[in-house]
């Protein structure tokens, strides 16, 4: 392969997002369309509510994290019961969930990001899938999607091992009633071939996992407990075959605290990574739905100037589709270059 079928290749790769609780929350700040917010897993059962679900349980773990407390009660027989309502409490509140009506961080990320692309979520509430069906009117050349820890608002086909929204309630398929992929699995023992519809997320994350140029992890800390991400995120951050790649975190954390938090991956990479505050400062905001074309004009072909085109804060659907209005054009005539 000579230099320009190189670069050629880099081109094609996609740029993966895997996302955390964090993004959800730096999406809606104040509180989704009705002020409801999303909690983090930290303190998560006090912030939705709940805590009347841990009444007289003497809990081992030492930490106020839904994940291990819930792990902890399904590994004993005894709270079945009480894991099941755990569960119920989650759905309840995630379902309900509301975009603000005007465009968010979430619109901004799908319609930054095209077919080649891939977006990683760890999140339960159902906020991607309202922003992606608001910015399809814009262009249906959009990311995959894939909810490692299922969705709320995803529905399953047992039968026909298909997922559609949930709000279709039957299979279009077969017309038999869907049901939810589970949402939670014991931190310690996560088997996740046990639900096809995780099975499926997760072999296709490994794919990107090895083919993507761009890998860019916003709002998530990859918790020590849990195995199946932290082998996730070793493969990720592993040097191999990726050569100039670039890793984003997008964090508010304190910068001190993030580089410690990531040093046993990013040693991997010779610490070859970016940390940013906000998704407007990350590449995707600097090159929308050209974030690998710009990393690689500007990282590997030498280019030492600016996009014209940036993400920026945009009020209406109007001012967002108008925003993206001059790539799209240059989309349908198979021109993928970057505004300069």
């Amino acid at each position: 392969m000579n230099v320009a079928e190189f670069i050629e290749h880099k081109k094609r790769q996609s740029h993966l997002f895997i996302l955390g609780a964090g993004a959800t929350v730096a999406t809606i700040p104040n509180g989704d369309r009705n002020g409801k917010k999303s909690p983090v897993m930290d303190g998560f059962l006090n912030k939705i509510g709940r805590t009347d679900l841990l009444e007289g349980i003497k809990l081992e773990t030492k930490n106020n994290n839904i994940e291990d407390i819930y792990s902890e009660l399904h590994d004993k027989p005894e709270y079945e019961e009480k894991v099941h309502e755990i569960e119920k409490a989650i759905k309840d509140y995630f379902k309900d969930l509301l975009l603000p009506d005007i465009p968010t961080l979430y619109d901004y990320l799908i319609l930054s990001l095209r077919s080649k692309d891939c977006i990683a979520t760890f999140n339960w509430d159902p906020l991607l899938i309202q922003a992606y069906n608001r910015v399809n009117r814009i262009t249906h050349d959009l990311p995959e999607m894939l909810f490692l820890h299922g969705c709320v608002a995803v529905g399953l086909c047992k039968d026909c091992h298909r997922y559609t929204p949930i709000q279709n309630i039957i299979c279009p398929e077969c017309g038999k009633p869907l049901s939810r992929p589970k949402l939670m699995f014991p931190v310690r023992n996560k088997n996740y071939n046990d639900d096809i519809y995780i099975k499926h997320a997760w072999q296709r994350l490994e794919y990107y996992l090895k083919t993507a140029g761009l890998l860019t992890i916003w709002g998530y800390g990859a918790p020590e407990s849990d195995t199946k991400a932290k082998k996730m995120m070793e493969k990720a951050f592993s040097t191999t075959p990726k050569f100039l790649d670039s890793i984003e975190i997008i964090d508010i954390a304190d910068k001190d605290k993030l580089i410690d938090r990531w040093q046993e991956f990013s040693k991997e990479t010779n610490f070859h990574i970016n940390i940013h505050k906000s998704l407007l400062d990350s590449y995707l905001a600097e090159f929308p739905r050209r974030s690998i074309e710009g990393y690689v004009k500007r990282n590997l072909e030498g280019w030492w100037g600016s996009s014209k085109l940036r993400l920026k804060d945009c009020k209406t659907f109007q001012e967002l589709r108008e925003l993206y209005n001059p790539l799209i054009i240059k989309e349908n005539h198979d021109d993928y270059s970057v505004i300069c």
